[in-house]
């Protein structure tokens, strides 16, 4: 560029001296090359000095922004260098959820080539409807090109070419144009499908253990902690809806003879028996638990508070199950009553010990009237069934 402006200042001073030689003065050239005018020569070289300035000025400026240029084509090259070879998908997304970008590590985790894939809706291609759990995915797609900042940080279940489910963690940044309209969203996914399954694993096996928790190994049925927990909130929903509630207290009978006479297999396969009856006598939604032992209870659920219960279900069932053939011991149960009115609260504990008393104290007017049951033909007798008097409303 300096070469440039050296040959147009040499140009503009014989130009011009040939222009006073020939136009105006008609005088020889060689007397206008260099004028004895010390101002028309201090002229001229102040015009070529300025074009001379002016094309190095220039030459500087068009090298800077060669330079600026050349640095940012290799910027650009190493960028997309990085973002081909990254471990992550790598994607951007229009705010209609089309792909307008997939680096080669998205291509081949998702399976599908760059023809295949870009111009597409993420619905359908790598997002479906509505994932594993029914979270609608569709909708979530929608709302991240409309609001893109709600996803910042976001994890979803994405599906592969082939059908195949995978779980990403995504970080989503919305590119906006010079009106300060969202162009595109960049999105970079990382596989945590490991991780999550770990999780649902983990998730699995907490819920089986509180559930053993809360499960009597013996019977299936609830244990003592499972259900004062579950009794407990029914309790809560009685008091709300005005629901009445019935809690039967059952003392299985002759246990102890059935353990010393024949040995404790049998005496748990009684228990299991006495469980099995409970099950058939009372519904899937009443709470029905082993409490311990030979005890157990009954949580009749939505029950009128001014229907009287019968213990005469009980006692058809017991007469069913002992008239199988082939038996060596009759089962006998004790069975106490307590009614939950909901116009006075009480909570779970106190039901169970009124519950437990009125047993008793059937247990103890039986053997008031007929003795302790002996043994008949090698089985306990089984006793007749407690009557509505070992009812009360607490």
């Amino acid at each position: 560029m300096i070469i440039i402006g050296l040959w147009l200042s040499i140009g503009l001073w014989v130009g011009e001296a040939l222009i006073d030689a020939y136009i105006f003065y008609h005088e020889p050239l060689a007397d206008h090359l260099f004028p004895n005018n010390p101002s028309q020569l201090w002229m001229r070289c102040l015009s070529a000095g300025i074009i001379i300035g002016f094309s190095a000025y220039a030459e500087r400026i068009i090298r800077s922004r060669q330079e600026a240029e050349a640095a940012l084509y290799d910027t650009e090259d190493k960028y997309q260098e990085l973002v081909e070879n990254a471990n992550s998908v790598v994607m951007r997304m229009s705010p209609g959820g089309k792909i307008t970008y997939m680096n080669r590590f998205g291509l081949d985790f998702f399976g599908y080539s760059e023809d295949e894939i870009i111009g597409q809706s993420l619905i359908g291609y790598i997002v479906s409807d509505t994932d594993s759990s029914g979270r609608n995915l569709a909708a979530m797609i929608e709302d991240i090109g409309a609001n893109p900042e709600r996803y910042v940080n976001n994890e979803n279940e994405n599906m592969r070419k082939d059908g195949s489910r995978v779980w990403l963690s995504w970080t989503n940044k919305a590119i906006y144009d010079t009106q300060g309209q969202i162009k595109e969203i960049l999105c970079i996914g990382n596989d945590i499908t490991e991780r999550k399954q770990a999780e649902d694993n983990l998730e699995l096996a907490l819920q089986k253990v509180q559930e053993m928790s809360l499960i009597d190994q013996l019977t299936g049925l609830k244990n003592r902690r499972g259900f004062m927990t579950l009794a407990s909130q029914q309790v809560k929903v009685a008091e709300r809806t005005k629901q009445g509630l019935r809690l039967v207290f059952v003392d299985l009978d002759g246990l102890k003879w059935i353990n010393d006479n024949l040995g404790h297999n049998v005496g748990d396969q009684a228990i299991i028996e006495a469980a099995d009856v409970l099950r058939e006598t009372f519904r899937d939604s009443d709470i029905i638990a082993r409490l311990g032992g030979d005890e157990f209870a009954v949580l009749a659920i939505d029950i009128s508070p001014d229907m009287p219960f019968s213990t005469y279900r009980i006692a058809k069932t017991l007469k069913e199950h002992n008239s199988r053939e082939g038996r060596r011991y009759d089962l006998e149960m004790s069975v106490g009553v307590a009614s939950y009115d909901p116009k006075l609260c009480s909570s779970i504990e106190a039901l169970l010990k009124r519950a437990d008393e009125l047993m008793y104290r059937e247990k103890r007017r039986r053997r008031r009237t007929r003795g302790r049951p002996p043994a008949r033909e090698g089985r306990p007798r089984a006793h007749e069934a407690p009557d509505a008097s070992s009812q009360l409303v607490v």
